[in-house]
């Protein structure tokens, strides 16, 4: 049988779930904007300085997060080991020590060529709190969808009898092609991190302190492993706050951290952080109001508001707007927001993916900057840049427009060879009036050196169609676009258009992203959308679990704010209405 079905129905796995803790733990709270990550940082510094860089061992739910750690830390040689700061998984596996990863890209390929019904997605993309998954694993049919229902049910220590009979189907198959060609998957590297824990084995490295940051988003495995290590460390510290657990799509639940006791033998204390640097108070009332709605078991939190310099709270404002995310008045209002105040920052959220989509049209055709910094890798949330493989489509973009006059005291310049290659590659030579070979002669162009002007005037066909490209003239570049170049480059086209080119390089100051992919970050200026999937509204609608979730889930949202919290109206009344989120009696106007 299975490993995963052997391990889930085993009751000794996680012990229904660890309670009682017989070692040293403190659970520290961090409410919003309270400095949870500040205070871990400073904890792992003060060990260090004590005990030296191997007395400890740090891991977080995410790499983000265990980078964000890490990155606290200067030059000055207080820090701890790379090998020190990881997520808890890359702990397992090097505790586990071997196995290829079965989602790695290589290693996957062959279960996709055995096991072409039921395709999987390489790496950690099957499944995601952005897209607001709530699906019944009985429904569940593609691969991705399997291996991500397997994956929550042996992460939730659901025993295997009540598995729907297409996962433990898919379950079987799974685990004869990992064994086959030698595989582990990352709930592999728990179980088996996991039982080697019980049989006495330390966490890698064998440190005297444990570190996990935030913690509320750990599975009921994932925090047995963690308890397990802890109780073979001089202490164990969990940064969290239960409040903000929104990971019950993957099996996320804190109860097992909250409900931890201390044993004969052992001591569990709490530490809250009791002072917000980023929530105003009319922000943190409607919040409060809003969390103490959870019918779940929660750690009761008390926490102040922001103050200002002078040491004065921050009042701040918490009211309802009349926009919604499909409303072409709510870019006005956000382009308004951006132009009464150079320094303002204003965020977007909503609960899922597709929510946004129209909002997103409507910021690219009217060339509005806008990114996600938490999520730099989706190219969709960061289209004039993030984190690109080559040169990005708004690099050439503004290379073709660095002679503008608007930029000549702020960084222009005559193009560098480098310049004309990297925007040439974005045009079609009969359209732009560039003469048969010119390509050829870009090639040749010293990169790093200003081109002579006798030299570009090579490139084109007559003095017409230099005048117009040496503009330069973003109508030039529009109407000369390659045809496979042209959804990505309009969108900068356009931004330099309304703002400048200036705009393409500078960081935006609006951000725009689902309330999962926001977690961590704030903004002067949050517009919430209170739109829920029909799949939420279902589960909200079925189970307390699933009510709370979306509790906790626009929480999160709200608390983005270090200065006004708009809740925009929903665009689909069919699944929510706007004064379950937000009563009127709980509103803070503007002052």
């Amino acid at each position: 049988m299975a490993r995963g079905l052997q391990q889930a129905g085993c009751a000794g796995l996680a012990g229904g779930g660890v309670t009682e803790f017989n070692g040293n733990a403190t659970r520290i709270f961090g409410p919003p904007g309270t400095g949870k990550t500040t205070k871990l940082a400073e904890l792992v510094r003060n060990l260090i300085m004590t005990y030296g860089p191997d007395c400890l061992s740090v891991a977080s739910f995410s790499t983000t997060a265990a980078e964000e750690i890490a990155g606290r830390f200067t030059n000055d040689g207080i820090r701890p080991p790379k090998h020190a700061v990881r997520t808890l998984h890359s702990h397992a596996f090097r505790a586990i020590g071997h196995g290829a990863v079965a989602l790695d890209a290589k290693t996957i390929v062959s279960w996709n060529e055995d096991h072409p019904e039921w395709t999987i997605t390489p790496d950690n993309r099957r499944a995601s709190g952005d897209s607001g998954a709530n699906g019944n694993p009985r429904n569940a049919v593609t691969g991705d969808e399997l291996i991500s229902s397997l994956d929550k049910l042996r992460a939730t220590l659901t025993p295997q009898d009540e598995w729907p009979e297409n996962v433990r189907q898919f379950a079987r198959r799974w685990e004869q092609w990992k064994t086959h060609v030698g595989a582990v998957d990352y709930t592999d590297m728990v179980e088996d991190a996991l039982e080697a824990a019980r049989d006495g084995e330390p966490a890698p490295g064998n440190p005297r302190f444990f570190i996990a940051d935030e913690a509320q988003d750990q599975t009921p495995l994932e925090s047995a492993l963690v308890t397990a290590w802890g109780q073979q460390t001089d202490h164990l510290f969990f940064g969290l706050d239960d409040d903000q657990a929104i990971n019950a799509w993957r099996g996320g639940n804190p109860a097992p951290i909250l409900d931890l006791t201390a044993g004969p033998n052992g001591e569990v204390r709490d530490e809250i952080l009791g002072q917000s640097y980023r929530v105003p108070e009319a922000v943190r009332r409607v919040a409060q109001r809003w969390i103490i709605r959870l019918g779940s078991h929660r750690r009761e939190k008390e926490y102040r508001p922001r103050v200002d310099a002078a040491g004065k709270m921050v009042m701040g404002a918490a009211y309802k707007v009349p926009e919604t995310l499909n409303s072409a008045a709510l870019i006005d209002r956000i382009e308004s927001d951006l132009d009464s105040d150079p320094n303002e920052t204003v965020m977007v959220v909503a609960s899922c993916n597709y929510m946004l989509e129209p909002l997103l049209t409507g910021l690219r055709q009217r060339g509005v900057p806008f990114h996600n910094p938490y999520r730099p890798n989706e190219a969709r949330w960061n289209p004039l840049g993030g984190v690109t493989a080559g040169v990005a489509t708004a690099e050439r973009v503004f290379r073709y427009l660095i002679m503008d006059e608007s930029l000549m005291d702020h960084g222009g310049r005559m193009w560098t060879g480098e310049d004309i290659q990297y925007w040439s590659e974005l045009v079609k030579l009969g359209p732009a009036g560039m003469r048969p070979g010119a390509k050829k002669l870009i090639k040749l162009l010293d990169p790093h050196t200003e081109v002579p002007e006798d030299e570009v005037r090579r490139l084109f066909v007559d003095g017409d169609a230099f005048d117009w490209a040496t503009a330069p003239d973003p109508d030039w570049l529009a109407q000369c676009l390659l045809a496979a170049k042209q959804k990505a480059a309009l969108y900068p086209i356009e931004v330099a258009r309304a703002h400048g080119p200036a705009a393409i390089q500078q960081t935006p100051r609006l951000t725009v992203g689902t309330i999962h992919s926001t977690k961590g970050g704030q903004s002067g200026t949050v517009y919430v959308a209170p739109d829920i999937s029909g799949a939420a509204a279902r589960a909200a609608a079925e189970s307390a679990a699933g009510r709370d979730e979306l509790i906790r889930l626009f929480y999160v949202a709200m608390t983005r704010s270090y200065r006004e919290l708009r809740l925009l109206q929903t665009a689909n009344p069919q699944y929510v209405e706007r004064g379950d989120l937000l009563p009127p009696d709980l509103e803070v106007p503007p002052e």
